[in-house]
């Protein structure tokens, strides 16, 4: 450890017999958490004798969350249409409150438009209904849109297949490549946990759901669940990981795991007309 990277001050508060590290003088730093840079890292605990080294833990990963929540319609064009809340905890919060600190209000309102165009892998129109709390810190980052997903259920035949991952672009190319040289790093351990609601046109019935997915690595998680009942839709993705630091000599291992996420991400719903007999 090099004494000259030591460039923060960090306090340790003991409650109910466990340390809790601040940083006093860091802007929009949720209670109990530091920013992502001094999170993971050595420090110098300081005392009477002259201090001892000890290592920042990371926060765990139900702490960072993203959690989508949409409540939509089929269109009998195939298009999606309704309301989107995203609601962002921990450092993921304290990121976006740190990228547009200086901004104003048009700024931010086109990086959460933005943002959210590239979490859906398709072309769609939206518009933010509800601009977060932008200032206060204890308070969980909460977005509204009004969304609109032109041709999200496409036709086979008579009947239509309709995507169940919404929200699956981020992680749609990730690793890709083969091989890699370096490391790969993670800024904090997350989650991500999305939860769409669909309601079918008239005319309109499941004809059969995707098996539940449930690919556990220990330090990375991928579960997807769907379900449905009478004309609606219901399906569940959560991705938790809690990496920091990957080899390169596992590298292979971490693209395994995205490789099963895009493949989970894939799965369609069926749907029919309903005067078909459905099946599950």
């Amino acid at each position: 450890m090099n004494s000259k990277e030591l460039e923060a001050n960090v306090v340790v508060v003991k409650l109910n017999g466990k340390d809790l590290f601040f940083d006093p003088g860091a802007s929009f730093t949720p209670f109990g958490l530091l920013p992502w840079a001094e999170t993971g890292v050595q420090g110098r605990r300081l005392d009477r004798e002259g201090g001892s080294w000890i290592e920042i833990p990371l926060p765990e990963s139900s702490v960072s969350r993203i959690e989508r929540k949409a409540d939509m319609k089929l269109t009998d064009d195939g298009s999606l249409e309704g309301k989107v809340t995203v609601t962002y905890t921990g450092l993921e919060a304290y990121a976006l409150r740190m990228e547009e600190r200086n901004e104003d209000d048009a700024a931010r309102k086109k990086l959460l438009e933005d943002r959210m165009k590239t979490e859906v892998p398709a072309a769609i129109d939206l518009e933010l209904k509800k601009q977060p709390n932008w200032k206060n810190s204890n308070e969980p980052f909460v977005v509204e849109y009004e969304v609109k997903i032109p041709g999200w259920a496409s036709s086979a035949g008579k009947r239509a297949l309709v995507p169940v991952g919404m929200f699956s672009a981020p992680e749609k190319h990730m690793f890709e490549h083969a091989s890699r040289v370096f490391p790969v790093y993670f800024a904090f351990p997350f989650q991500k946990i999305d939860e769409v609601s669909i309601d079918l046109p008239l005319g309109w019935q499941v004809g059969s759901v995707p098996k539940p997915v449930d690919q556990d690595a220990k330090a990375v998680q991928y579960t997807l669940k769907a379900e449905a009942s009478n004309r609606s839709l219901h399906f569940k993705r959560t991705l938790r990981s809690d990496l920091f630091l990957v080899p390169a000599d596992k590298y292979s291992i971490l693209r395994t795991f995205y490789q099963l996420v895009r493949s989970g991400d894939e799965l369609q719903i069926v749907l029919q007309p309903a005067t078909a007999p459905a099946r599950n």
